[in-house]
């Protein structure tokens, strides 16, 4: 069904002077290869550049493609050389659509810094591989899946093989010369992170501060360990809403609804029979296993959208899928280019899987080997290639680090942040309790970021100021009623 789409890539969502790849050309030669532009979630100009670049690095007199990148000028009259460059997620999102998050997490960077958004090939205007559905798109199962996924393999006359991590470090580096950076701070989100450290893995030298947000750590698996994240998340939504008395005497038996709720969307014994709430035409589905899964990790990604889900989980248990559909059709899409996110996950997360430490993980979930599943069905419709000999080795650095987390990340738990800071040994770690994926833009983090991108010292942070947080009260009522 379309939801099973949303849900799966919710965890996981203007053109400048062309330059050759390679060019050791630079702002400071009096030469800006920008323009002015504008971009989503940004009212004021910006500059924009398009650089070309090989398709292939190894073949640099073949194909070419264009790699498009955002700079949002420093609101200060004195900024910094070091500008900080936004590294989206996914893997698959577009890091210039991002305009919105640079505009409020990194809004202290914002005085004194630019803020580079440059589109990773396969995504926003850098060559985009989309696999884009309408809202009356439905997947019953894994095999509509892989067959959609086919068809849009189908539509594009270029090797996709080659949209690759190892690919989207050497554009970066291609971008930072052309805009004649010699440091940058680097800002990454969910898979980001991994952007993040595989770019300091291969130009030590050109990284000044890191942030990452929502870790996902190299030489861990996402695929072995995306069971005991999610039942974590879980199991903590039904401890805090027994602490509450509203939401205890309205959810009681929370954890038990879950287990009704996956056990009869695995035997096809939930269907849904109304419209869709897009386009108000009729509509019908089952609501599968791997649906039923995903769309209550989808849910748990956000601290705003976990406060439905004892609700939702509830009325689906008593036969009513209506509230279900209607989550389901406002959680769009996350912005996520799914060509590019099939090139880098099927080439370099799938085949790392051990189906031993899967099955193990799978045991004491109630997510089970959904995540992995879904993915597998999507690669075998896709193209890719085996990722470099060691992408996965540990983080081994001493730039300057701060690591954050929310404590209820359904994906990238806390101890996803513990790992990465073992082999970080200028680093500090911060959970932010009440969060969900994602915490850059929660009460003072933006400050906090800007203080230690000024300072380079994570332990100086006083993060005092987020000791309010938690979680937002459960909804008890269709109205959105909390007690």
């Amino acid at each position: 069904m379309k939801s099973l789409q949303k849900a799966m890539t919710a965890g996981l969502l203007a053109l400048a002077g062309l330059m050759p790849a390679g060019a050791q050309q630079s702002l400071s030669d009096n030469q800006d290869p920008t323009e002015p532009c504008f971009i989503p979630g940004i009212r004021e100009r910006v500059r924009c550049m398009t650089l070309e670049v090989p398709l292939d690095y190894d073949n640099p007199d073949g194909r070419k493609i264009d790699v498009f990148t955002a700079i949002v000028p420093a609101r200060g009259s004195n900024a910094e050389k070091d500008a900080l460059w936004l590294l989206a997620g996914g893997p698959g999102q577009a890091a210039a659509e991002w305009g919105g998050l640079a505009k409020t997490a990194l809004r202290a960077i914002h005085q004194k810094r630019d803020i580079v958004l440059m589109d990773q090939r396969g995504t926003g205007k850098s060559n985009p591989l989309e696999c884009k559905m309408g809202s009356e798109q439905v997947f019953e199962e894994l095999t509509d899946w892989t067959r959609f996924i086919a068809d849009c393999r189908a539509e594009y006359d270029i090797d996709v093989r080659h949209f690759t991590m190892e690919n989207v470090i050497r554009d970066m580096e291609e971008v930072r010369k052309a805009l004649g950076q010699e440091k940058l701070n680097l800002w990454g989100g969910s898979w980001g992170t991994r952007t993040a450290g595989l770019y300091e893995k291969r130009h030590p030298d050109r990284v000044r501060s890191i942030v990452i947000d929502g870790v996902a750590p190299p030489d861990v698996s996402l695929f072995e360990s995306a069971p005991a994240s999610a039942e974590r998340a879980l199991r903590l939504l039904a401890q805090d809403c027994l602490e509450v008395d509203g939401c205890a005497v309205k959810y009681p038996d929370f954890e038990e609804n879950v287990d009704t709720l996956i056990r009869r969307a695995e035997n096809g014994d939930l269907r849904y029979e109304g419209k869709d709430l897009l386009t108000g035409k009729p509509l019908s589905f089952d609501l599968n296993f791997t649906s039923a899964v995903e769309g209550i990790r989808a849910l748990m990604y956000s601290a705003n959208s976990t406060v439905m889900l004892p609700y939702l989980v509830q009325e689906a248990v008593e036969g009513n899928l209506a509230p279900w559909a209607a989550a389901a059709a406002s959680g769009g899409d996350a912005g996520m280019y799914l060509g590019a996110t099939l090139s880098i996950l099927c080439g370099e997360e799938l085949p790392r899987v051990r189906a031993d430490a899967l099955e193990a993980a799978a045991t004491d979930s109630f997510a089970k080997d959904s995540y992995y599943q879904y993915w597998k069905a999507g690669c075998q419709g896709w193209e890719s290639m085996p990722g470099a000999d060691d992408a996965h080795e540990p983080i081994a650095t001493d730039v300057p680090t701060l690591i954050l987390s929310g404590n209820l990340d359904p994906i990238t738990p806390p101890e996803m942040g513990e790992h990465w800071l073992k082999g970080a040994s200028n680093a500090r770690h911060i959970v932010v309790n009440g969060n969900g994926h994602i915490t850059s833009n929660t009460a003072c983090m933006p400050r906090l970021i800007g203080e230690f991108v000024d300072t380079l010292d994570p332990k100086a942070l006083d993060d005092a100021c987020l000791g309010h947080m938690k979680r937002l009260p459960v909804v008890t009522g269709i109205n959105g009623t909390v007690n």
